[in-house]
């Protein structure tokens, strides 16, 4: 009799904390779902901008370390393919035509993303890249998907891109190199900003609204990069396959970082809108004005950093907000299930 109520009570400690364990994600962890992914996103991009200037002064070309994370993605999504069996066709003409719209304007966006590497540090790039694309995001999510933000996450981009002004007038009054390369490293990510933008919103028009698979989206947008980076790569440059050691770590970190990032914006987009998810990425720009610090010796200016804080507030104020509303909205709904009307 002792044994059986032993066992009755291990049994009933261990439901318990099963369902303690499982309300905490379900509180806690399952409404930041899409927050968690985007800052997850930006660590990993703040990461590969490292590996490709540490690439780039090893020698490699930009054209070919771009088409080699394009391969890296493409066969990380071919191994994932087999296991999760998304549908690769698409149901109508509208769908497709955002599928090739997504391939081009993803693409296009990389490939300028990443030039202006060649031009300016990845903390300054991405300040401009990543600062103005929450404003350009939430626009035309609200043209072509009717999405609107609230007074709260306004407040916020507002501040991201007041940050990305600072940090954009600090790069003109203190770099001293010549007027071209000044006008390209302004140029080339606000280019970016312009293809990266529109794929963002595509995105979440297919993955979040039409429910088109992760998989089957970055398949698309990574095997058609591939094959014209290649071939951009031997049409502008001379690639260089044989590497030091040290080189190949460098190429291997660059391509798990983006290949993970860009998973990580994916998934963030099947909950988040675009312009949250394009405001919570801005957190790349101090970790990257960061790892410039550390990696390249790249010490910020005094105006530069207090865009940079202007940056971090803003992306803070819509990240916290977007998982509390998120939060509440989970509570509210399990308030309603225990209520239990259907019985």
């Amino acid at each position: 009799m002792t044994g059986n109520s032993a066992t009755s009570t291990a049994t009933y400690i261990e439901e318990t904390t099963d369902q303690e364990g499982a309300g905490f994600a379900q509180t806690y962890l399952t409404p930041g779902a899409g927050v968690l992914y985007a800052l997850l996103n930006t660590v990993l991009s703040a990461t590969a901008s490292q590996f490709m200037s540490l690439g780039s002064q090893a020698g490699i070309p930009g054209l070919q370390l771009m088409f080699l994370t394009k391969f890296g993605e493409t066969l990380a999504v071919l191994l994932f393919l087999p296991f999760f069996r998304p549908k690769l066709t698409t149901e109508n003409g509208r769908q497709t035509l955002l599928m090739v719209l997504s391939t081009i304007t993803e693409n296009l966006g990389a490939i300028f993303q990443y030039m202006s590497f060649v031009f300016v540090v990845p903390g300054i790039a991405f300040g401009i890249i990543k600062g103005s694309m929450p404003l350009a995001s939430a626009c035309l999510s609200f043209l072509f998907l009717e999405e609107t933000v609230g007074v709260v996450d306004c407040f916020g981009i507002v501040l991201n891109v007041a940050g990305v002004v600072v940090v954009a007038y600090g790069l003109i009054t203190e770099n001293t190199s010549s007027t071209q390369r000044l006008t390209a490293s302004i140029l080339l990510p606000l280019a970016a900003t312009f293809g990266r933008a529109p794929s963002l919103v595509i995105a979440r028009s297919l993955i979040g609204v039409q429910k088109v698979s992760v998989l089957t989206v970055l398949f698309y947008a990574n095997l058609p990069g591939a094959v014209v980076l290649l071939g951009l790569t031997y049409l502008f440059e001379t690639p260089i396959w044989a590497m030091s050691a040290q080189t190949v770590g460098y190429v291997i970190g660059l391509c798990l970082c983006v290949c993970g990032s860009h998973f990580a914006t994916k998934l963030s987009l099947k909950t988040e809108k675009a312009g949250i998810t394009a405001t919570i990425k801005t957190f790349t720009i101090p970790l990257t004005v960061l790892l410039d610090y550390v990696v390249l010796s790249e010490l910020p200016s005094p105006l530069k950093s207090g865009g940079v804080v202007l940056i971090m507030f803003g992306t803070g104020v819509v990240t916290v907000y977007t998982w509390w509303r998120h939060r509440k909205e989970t509570l509210h709904k399990n308030f309603m299930q225990s209520l239990d009307f259907d019985k």
